[in-house]
């Protein structure tokens, strides 16, 4: 979808009263508005590849806190001191 543009030395062609009447209707600009601007959009659960995404970066969350729980365990463990019951 290529735009052609016209610069003319003259300025820009103003509109026709026909082109100014199919905009003057404000409940058809809104709709027009609305229809480009918003996505038709699809549930989670039709869309598999966004599914697969979001499974996919949560289980890499889960991942790294259970490295990060690793990590911290061993030294948050006090170590034992004094003598042992036998």
């Amino acid at each position: 979808m290529k735009r052609q543009y016209r610069i003319t030395p003259e300025g820009p062609q103003q509109p026709t009263e026909a082109e100014i009447a199919r905009y003057r209707d404000p409940q058809r600009l809104i709709y027009n508005y609305t229809r480009a601007v918003r996505r038709p959009r699809k549930p989670l659960y039709r869309d598999p590849k966004a599914f697969l995404l979001l499974l996919f970066i949560v289980l890499i969350a889960y991942l790294i806190s259970e490295e990060r729980q690793k990590q911290a365990a061993p030294a948050s463990t006090p170590t034992q001191q004094g003598t042992s019951d036998r």
